[in-house]
């Protein structure tokens, strides 16, 4: 029986499981970067203009929360365009 020369094999093998840790070290490199880089959008940064409290003690609290829920979504209403959400919709379709 004729015996084959398998002396390089183990360093195929080496190479290959180099660079499955390689791909799986950079991967995980990058997913542990953007959760490190907080993501801040500006479009719905809504900035309201009346105190928001953090905590609801009296009527005047529930009050000033309610009137800052409306004027947050007055400003949310006017960012909203109808012909670009349009568009949007028959791309995707």
């Amino acid at each position: 029986m004729k015996r084959l020369n398998t002396s390089g094999s183990h360093v195929v093998a080496l190479v290959v499981g180099v660079l499955v840790v390689g791909v799986i070290g950079m991967a995980g490199y990058k997913v542990w970067q953007n959760s490190k880089t907080p993501v801040t959008d500006t479009a719905t940064t809504v900035k309201t203009s009346s105190a928001v409290p953090s905590t609801i003690k009296s009527n005047a609290d529930l009050t000033n929360a309610s009137k800052a829920l409306d004027d947050s979504s007055a400003q949310v209403n006017s960012n909203l365009d109808d012909n670009s959400l349009n568009s949007d919709l028959n791309d995707l379709l």
